[in-house]
């Protein structure tokens, strides 16, 4: 079977990017709740940078990877490209949502731009699309495992007929 390599590492980057996900749902949302509109917007100055320097990779990377799987067992013409088309479409959402929300909001967050007024309300709203992505994030590694493991399937059972010579 080729390209394990690259199956597993999305998987494991799916899976490390979907954990830092729930991290930041219940663990660092309700202490950014806990924090005044001003106290956030300066903790996002003082660590912003290093959850989206920490963070963007682990979402970059296996969105590349699983693009490449996808091209790889669609070439191949092997089982799990559905899953694995899905897998890019959800991951193509959450990047869209990077790049249309997350990005222009923690810049906001980081840059102290926004009205301190809409903090608890904006804050609340990262929280919803947050909980979006980290769902498609799970799915995304979820998807991806079932389609390994479905290419492993088949390829152990193809390997394991008996050759037919006479």
């Amino acid at each position: 079977m080729k390209n394990t390599s690259v199956y597993i590492s999305t998987i494991a980057l799916l899976g490390l990017f979907g954990g830092g996900s729930i991290t930041v749902l219940f663990i660092i949302v309700p202490f950014w709740h806990s924090l005044a509109p001003n106290e956030l917007m300066l903790w996002f100055n003082h660590y912003g940078a290093r959850v989206g320097i920490t963070m963007l990779p682990m979402q970059i990377i296996p969105f590349i990877l699983s693009i490449y799987a996808y091209i790889s067992v669609r070439k191949r013409k092997e089982d799990g490209k559905g899953l694995w088309f899905w897998v890019n479409i959800s991951n193509i959402v959450i990047l869209i949502m990077l790049l249309a929300y997350f990005l222009p909001i923690n810049f906001q967050f980081v840059n102290q731009t926004m009205n301190p007024n809409e903090v608890p309300s904006e804050l609340i709203r990262w929280e919803i699309i947050h909980i979006a992505r980290t769902i498609l994030t799970v799915l995304s590694a979820v998807l991806a495992i079932i389609a390994y493991f479905k290419l492993l399937r088949n390829f152990i059972y193809i390997n394991m007929e008996p050759s037919h010579t006479p």
